[in-house]
């Protein structure tokens, strides 16, 4: 599985300690402006700069291809619901046909959808890799399923269209 990932969909994934594993089922790309977002975070002394330094050690070591997006290829996308993370990883799939964007920002994947879908592009939530590493049998249902529940603890998504999309998936893979 090909997938271009947004900063919060690949923060979501080390949360939760499986970005590793999804290596084994993807091969993860970013843009230099989703690289530059996770270069920001890190600067700080917090959680969300150990996970950042974290995924950025993987862009350094080959695990995730970090490909460089010209402002011009994705300003036409950034609006109130998309930052220049976002567009610039659609910009991304059209660019290099990847099949997969993945990102946690549900109002930015709501308006990304419509382009995405003309493109052949599908959108998906982070937990799309997990369903991923269940069907090639990487980890266990209920492995998967505590580690989503964990997912939506961490990321504040209890009550909200991220968790309800969370259960879909795992509910429409059961």
């Amino acid at each position: 599985m090909k997938v271009a990932a947004d900063t919060s969909s690949l923060m979501s994934l080390e949360f939760i300690g499986i970005l590793d594993d999804a290596f084994s089922v993807t091969d993860i790309y970013i843009t230099n402006i989703v690289e530059e977002e996770l270069k920001e975070i890190a600067g700080f002394s917090d959680e969300k700069s150990r996970i950042a330094k974290k995924i950025l050690k993987f862009v350094y070591n080959g695990k995730i291809s970090c490909i460089h997006v010209k402002n011009g290829l994705f300003s036409r996308y950034i609006s109130k619901n998309v930052d220049a993370g976002e567009a610039s990883c659609l910009a991304l799939c059209i660019m290099k046909k990847i099949p997969f964007l993945i990102t946690d920002d549900a109002d930015a994947a709501y308006s990304l959808g419509k382009i995405a879908m003309q493109k052949g592009i599908k959108i998906r939530i982070c937990v799309a890799i997990i369903i991923e590493l269940i069907k090639s049998n990487r980890i266990s249902k209920s492995e998967a399923k505590s580690k989503i529940e964990e997912l939506i603890k961490k990321r504040s998504w209890e009550g909200g269209v991220l968790e309800v999309l969370t259960k879909k998936y795992l509910e429409e893979n059961e």
